[in-house]
């Protein structure tokens, strides 16, 4: 499994071999999973932020 993130003005974009799995709002902190299955409490992938 490949994971690349994006991050795109205010919104970070988590994708699986090309596929949106997560979305995240960087100012407001709210979220959206796209895909249960790829994305859930077992995924040894972890989204961390760079906090300045």
């Amino acid at each position: 499994m490949i994971f690349t993130q994006k991050t795109k003005d205010n919104e970070l974009y988590v994708y699986m071999n090309g596929k949106l799995i997560y979305k995240r709002w960087l100012k407001t902190g709210q979220s959206k999973v796209f895909d249960l299955m790829a994305y859930d409490k077992y995924t040894e992938y972890s989204i961390n932020e760079n906090k300045k």
